[in-house]
């Protein structure tokens, strides 16, 4: 090639090396640019009306579950009872403070039957002296005018001496009498006293009876306060104990309620503690307040101006971001 073709082919080659360079460092023009996305203002939830305090109830003694008073669900108001339990040992104690209160009363039963012959004794022991004092003044007087006659030399001894022996068996029969009146009534004052005795005995052992069934009583299980009835554990026939911390549980302070909500997974960073909400419940609106936030679940917190009567009803939630 001639050196006049040099020079024009190499402005050439120059050229289009320029124009490869240029080419890829140059910026790419977008055909269509994407629009920006407006985030949603707000978030509409629903969700189930919870309690938010629960009060748990253990049973106050080893024992067995006699029977349930409440069903799940149900509203119960303060000592109310929930559940019959029986307590064995209680009811040893109880069955052993009747008997002896029974072996009491049947003594006493027993002194009032003594009582009563006694008393019938008294009534023959006084009659019966009665007559031997009759007998007693009748022949002393006999004696007296026997003796007068005796001292005048005008009675026979014989005569005389058996009205003498007559008056000292009358004065021995009245003397036995006597003592037989003054026994009888002193068995009745023996029979009293006991009785007295017993009788305060029977007081004393009648209260331990009433502690011993209150104490019975006590192996019950009574609401701790108004609301209702969430869950309960075991069935009738089985053994419970005190370590069983959640036999039954109950809903309280029911105007203080909480709704779990979950959010879409985009909506959920936009929430936090603390901010309001909007709760529909029933034909009313209340201000609310997430509590927390747990996992992928939101917490709210919103209290009624009047408690509620039951559980699981649905609330709407409004979420302003």
């Amino acid at each position: 090639m001639s050196r006049k073709w040099l020079i024009p082919v190499a402005a050439l080659l120059a050229i289009g090396a320029g124009v490869i360079v240029w080419t890829r460092r140059a910026p790419a023009i977008p055909e269509n640019p994407a629009p920006a996305v407006a985030l949603p203002t707000e978030a509409d939830l629903s969700g189930t009306v919870e309690p938010r305090n629960i009060v748990a109830v253990q049973p106050p003694a080893e024992g067995v579950l006699d029977e349930w008073a409440v069903e799940p669900g149900e509203s119960v108001y303060k000592d109310q009872l929930l559940a019959r339990v029986r307590v064995p040992k209680l009811e040893d104690a109880a069955q052993q403070a009747q008997t002896t209160l029974g072996q009491l009363q049947s003594r006493v039963n027993n002194l009032d039957s003594a009582e009563t012959e006694a008393k019938l004794e008294i009534s023959r022991a006084d009659a019966e002296k009665a007559r031997a004092d009759g007998e007693v003044d009748r022949l002393k007087k006999i004696y007296d005018r026997y003796k007068g006659l005796w001292d005048l030399g005008a009675i026979a001894r014989l005569q005389f001496e058996k009205s003498a022996k007559d008056y000292q068996d009358a004065q021995s029969a009245a003397d036995n009498a006597d003592k037989a009146d003054k026994a009888a009534k002193d068995r009745v004052d023996t029979i009293e006293a006991g009785k007295q005795k017993l009788q305060q005995q029977i007081g004393d052992q009648t209260k331990a009876v009433d502690q011993a069934k209150n104490d019975l009583a006590s192996g019950d299980l009574h609401a701790p306060a108004d609301g209702i009835v969430v869950a309960r554990q075991g069935a009738p026939g089985q053994p419970i104990d005190p370590s069983m911390q959640n036999l039954v549980q109950i809903a309280t302070d029911l105007i203080q309620l909480q709704i779990k909500l979950t959010p879409s997974i985009d909506d959920l960073p936009r929430m936090h503690a603390g901010q309001t909400a909007m709760v529909h419940f029933g034909d009313d609106d209340f201000s609310g307040t997430i509590r927390e936030i747990r996992g992928s679940d939101v917490i709210v917190d919103f209290s009624t101006s009047e408690p509620i009567t039951k559980l699981g009803d649905t609330a709407q939630v409004r979420i302003k971001f």
